[in-house]
């Protein structure tokens, strides 16, 4: 049964909604956001992101305006309007002046008459193709000499010139724009300079506003770099770049229409080209970004524009048609919508999309549709992965089962469903939790799967490889999975895209981890240099790259200058300004990396300073604790290693009692959750016996040393295992137990043999070279597998 509400955008919201705009003004200026935002907390019309966001206003009007425009994109809260109208009739702390003065304003509301529009998606739904055509519009007049002279530099840059007159700045816009009820259309004929050609089922020439002033602006340094780069990747970038640039000045343009009310009738912002343009251009999502910010930073979210328009356009289409052509354009730019909104970070409002569009869906009972939704919920387990909301993605688990089960009763439905996506995201959640053999199993399901047909799959399904096979110390395979990963991505998607970023950060981990060298350092420091170019802005991913290479200098010990701490203190800055809350369960990697650097920083810095830096690393560690216990719950891998984490800081502060109960915590909850064999649990035993060791207390330090040395080999040489190895040795001759001290060498002789060092050095040159085809590296990278199959096969026939 599906558990998940099913929620559109109805006619009384898109109404309360303009009741807002129209009464903007007002407001914004009588408004006070102290005096209503916790009740508006208090309900969940609002969340602790939100108020983030209008506490960001630098003035009280400021603030109030965010409020407002957040209001409006809450329409899948129940009653959320008139919650926020009571949260004005009840203000909190306002004298009686002000509480008259919002009972005012509470009128005005309320006697504000909404007309309801019509759509552009009503107006042409049941229309054919043929009746959308308009009579053919002669071409525009011949541009002269001069006005095409403006538009080109050194480069293909915009000239200072072209800069002043259109990369401009829209200052209050969206509060002092005029109502109009000609919507701006002018004739055909011989347009004026200051128009706009908006295109949707058809085109129509309109005013641009006389006060409109563009806020985009050219990223001038990235563009230097990459006109100046020798990479071929680079140049390619670069063209792509500047048609990205128009396409989103395109869009701004007919966003700031729509805002304003003067589209020309029966046109809709999410159906117009400008929003084609960019949805479409899948390959190119991630270099719209830095717009989008730009934009934010100015108080104007296109994106939520985009999806208001999208909920009211499916509002008025008949849906009930589901296989019409313009049924399944909706669908389509639905999908293309969420996707970007997915990319960007938007996952609450891509999951909003994607309960509209189940709405429209459920109405069909084809196997198309089927497959649709089938496509759509593990969509939705991705987004619920990215955003570590772990008990919704076992929900959606039950909507991909139960769509399955009903596409296999079909005779060939086992065929035509493409499940590496789907193994992916089980393997990442069953990671998350810990579960590394049920998170390995899936990974193998997905490495199976994938074909060269869906590079993205393949590139997701590798990084997935990677985990699973690191969380099980397969390093060799891992290392392989890693190398492959990178080689795809490049292959595939070049040296500026996401998915290289994804592919270069999942090397960078498995080096950390195992190869622990100065070429690892050089590969992450490449990958922050990556992620920086491909987005141009900050992003997830490059909080991600930074940590990356503290982790990489952190590991080889590189503590000559502050850089481990400074790539460590800018990945926690641009998580916090990146992630929804303070408390996103996303939180707590950061945090932990920190808290590490922190550790270093303080060894290493006077002693005046260390009790300082120490007490901030304890801080840090504590609060990754509470986000790891509330996002896995208290028995789990997370909590374990941030248990272990203060247990590792806490000697340092002369805190040997809490650093020890930390310590036995942590592998408390490692043999609760792991099973025996578990690495994991292998590297807690190990950090409390040698805490035991350096306490003096041996007897007690044997007992969690026996337990790493004595736990199954990996199959490679590691040098913590074998400092284990001498530390327990030590200790044994010091409690004058020689014969089990001369045992233990023993082991120690014949775990070398069978662990050799793993000393090949992968280099960046050699993560640029062509990778095989993907069937061909299943072959290989199974090829155990497959010479099992084939003596089985040979047994079987001689017992035949």
């Amino acid at each position: 049964m599906m558990t998940e509400s099913l929620h559109s955008e109805s006619g009384v919201d898109r109404q309360n909604i303009m009741r807002l705009r129209i009464n903007r003004i007002a407001l914004v200026q009588e408004l006070r956001t102290e005096h209503i935002i916790n009740h508006l907390l208090q309900t969940g019309v609002l969340s602790e992101f939100d108020r983030e966001r209008i506490d960001r206003g630098t003035t009280p009007a400021d603030k109030a305006r965010r409020l407002v425009d957040i209001v409006t994109t809450k329409t899948h809260v129940p009653d959320w309007y008139n919650i926020f109208r009571q949260s004005i009739l009840s203000p909190e702390g306002a004298n009686a002046e002000t509480k008259k003065r919002y009972r005012s304003l509470v009128e005005f509301l309320d006697n504000t008459v909404i007309h309801r529009p019509v759509s552009q998606s009503s107006k042409f739904s049941g229309s054919s193709t043929a009746s959308m055509k308009l009579p053919h519009y002669e071409p525009l007049p011949e541009i002269s000499d001069q006005q095409k002279g403006r538009t080109r530099a050194e480069g293909h840059n915009y000239t200072k010139k072209r800069m002043e007159e259109e990369l401009m700045m829209e200052k209050g816009a969206r509060d002092n724009a005029p109502e109009r009820d000609d919507k701006g259309v002018v004739s055909r004929d011989k347009p004026p300079t200051t128009m706009t050609l908006v295109k949707g089922f058809f085109q129509q020439w309109v005013a641009t506003p006389d006060n409109f002033r563009s806020l985009l602006q050219i990223p001038e340094d990235q563009f230097r770099a990459l006109e100046t780069s020798q990479d071929k990747f680079d140049k390619a970038q670069l063209e792509q770049e500047r048609l990205v640039f128009e396409k989103i000045r395109k869009l701004e343009m007919v966003a700031v229409l729509a805002r304003r009310k003067q589209l020309p009738e029966g046109f809709e912002l999410c159906m117009c080209e400008a929003v084609h343009d960019v949805l479409f251009d899948t390959k190119n999502h991630h270099m719209y970004f830095k717009y989008l910010r730009m934009l934010e930073r100015s108080d104007v979210d296109l994106l939520l524009d985009i999806v208001q328009s999208f909920g009211s356009v499916l509002e008025g289409m008949d849906v009930t048609r589901v296989g019409s052509d313009t049924t399944q354009s909706a669908i389509k730019l639905g999908f293309a919508l969420m996707d970007f909104l997915g990319k960007y970070g938007y996952f609450q409002q891509a999951e909003g999309i994607m309960t509209i569009l189940l709405a429209v869906l459920n109405l069909s009972h084809n196997v198309d549709s089927w497959i649709t939704k089938y496509k759509g919920f593990v969509k939705l387990m991705h987004f619920r992965n990215m955003n570590y909301d772990f008990r919704k993605v076992q929900n959606a688990y039950g909507l991909v089962t139960e769509m399955e089960w009903q596409i296999s009763m079909m005779s060939f439905g086992q065929d035509i469903l493409d499940k590496t996506p789907f193994y992916v995201e089980m393997s990442t959640l069953m990671l998350e939790y810990g579960s590394a053999t049920s998170a390995f199993g899936w990974a193998q399901k997905a490495i199976k799967s994938m074909n060269q047909e869906s590079p993205a799959d393949v590139v997701n399904a590798l990084c997935a490889g990677v985990m699973a096979y690191c969380a099980r110390w397969n390093i060799k395979r891992a290392e392989t999975l890693a190398i492959q990963a990178v080689q795809q991505a490049r292959h595939h998607f070049g040296t500026s895209h996401p998915l290289y970023v994804k592919a270069l950060l999942h090397f960078s981990h498995f080096s950390s981890k195992f190869k622990q060298d100065r070429q690892a350092l050089e590969i992450a420091k490449y990958t922050l240099r990556t992620a920086q170019k491909t987005y141009g802005c900050e992003m997830i991913d490059v909080a991600l790259a930074h940590r990356a290479v503290c982790a990489a200098l952190m590991v080889i010990q590189d503590f000559e200058d502050l850089a481990y701490y400074h790539h460590a203190t800018e990945a926690l800055r641009i998580a916090r300004a990146q992630l929804p809350d303070q408390y996103h369960g996303m939180m707590a990697m950061f945090l932990h990396t920190s808290a590490s650097a922190l550790q270093w920083k303080a060894r290493h810095s006077s002693k005046e300073a260390q009790e300082l830096t120490l007490k901030q690393a304890e801080i840090e560690a504590k609060q990754a604790l509470l986000i790891a216990s509330s996002t896995y719950g208290e028995i789990s891998l997370r909590t374990a290693q941030m248990c272990q984490l203060l247990g590792e800081i806490y000697p340092k502060m002369d805190q040997f009692q809490q650093a020890e109960e930390m310590l036995k915590r942590s592998v408390l909850y490692m043999k609760l959750c792991q099973p025996e064999n578990s690495f994991f649990l292998m590297l807690a035993n190990a950090t409390l016996g040698t805490f035991y060791k350096v306490m003096d207390k041996p007897r007690e330090a044997v007992h969690f040393l026996q337990q790493v040395v004595n736990a199954p080999d990996c199959g490679v040489y590691l040098k913590w295992v074998h400092v284990c190895f001498d530390t327990l040795i030590a200790t044994l001759q010091s409690l004058n137990r020689n014969k089990e001290s001369d045992q233990c060498q023993i082991h120690l002789s014949k775990w070398l043999r069978d662990n050799p060092k793993y000393d090949t050095t992968v280099t960046l040159q050699q993560l640029q070279e062509e990778p095989p085809t993907i069937e061909k590296f299943k072959d290989e990278f199974n090829v155990w597998e497959k010479k099992g199959k084939a003596i089985m096969s040979m047994l079987k026939k001689a017992k035949d």
